[in-house]
């Protein structure tokens, strides 16, 4: 029978395991999509599509959410340098009682962007389903991703296993001691980032609502 000392002993070189698979796989993503990130506008590639990863425009505290603000920001940027002509906005249709692509339209309608030139995803559960979801039923072989960095880092890579073409733009994103439930919750989404991959295969996650898609 294992004694108190072995116990601990196995459970130090589990945690180590898990410690340097979680930093390989940190540097291993980070390593494939760096040439793929961009944080001026006048350098990134042209693509005719833009997809926006969605987030809740308010934050918990329920003032306005900073992450919400910087990447529509970007996205108006994005498409009034010309450097994209359309804008898929991709999020859920139903958090907390918001529409994430609704919202998301009213607040770039607000910086310039013409209605005619954004279409909607409201079946972009996550960020792997809004990005398989901007190839496989949008059918785009080439887009620009728009998010802040460590979202778009992972976005770009699954786009990359996916077979897309992608690049992305930066939004501006708030220090991690500013927000430290947001890099913890990336840091669980990247794990989570295999299993979705490895079962690519599989439809997306959607609702049973009349259309995603306007």
């Amino acid at each position: 029978m294992p004694t108190l000392r072995d116990l601990l002993h196995w459970n130090l070189a589990i945690a180590l395991v898990l410690s340097s698979a979680l930093v390989i796989n940190e540097l291993h993503i980070q390593r494939r999509v760096s040439a793929q990130l961009f944080t001026d506008v006048g350098s990134i590639p042209f693509n005719q599509v833009a997809l926006v990863l969605g987030t809740l425009p308010v934050a918990r505290d329920g003032g306005p959410n900073p992450f919400f603000l910087e990447r529509m920001e970007a996205a108006a940027e994005l498409y009034c340098s010309g450097r994209v002509q359309h804008l898929i906005l991709s999020g859920d249709a139903d958090i907390w009682g918001y529409d994430e692509p609704e919202e998301m339209r009213t607040a770039l309608l607000a910086r310039g962007v013409p209605a005619a030139d954004m279409t909607l995803d409201r079946a972009g559960l996550n960020t792997f389903a809004s990005v398989e979801r901007a190839k496989s039923v949008f059918g785009h072989e080439r887009f620009t991703i728009v998010s802040q960095e460590y979202h778009n880092e992972r976005a770009v890579f699954i786009a990359e296993e996916l077979g897309a073409d992608a690049v992305a733009y930066n939004a501006t994103a708030l220090p991690i001691h500013q927000a430290k439930r947001s890099w913890l919750r990336e840091r669980a989404s990247r794990v989570k980032m295999w299993m979705d991959l490895v079962l690519a295969a599989r439809s997306p996650l959607v609702r049973t609502a009349a259309s995603f898609e306007r």
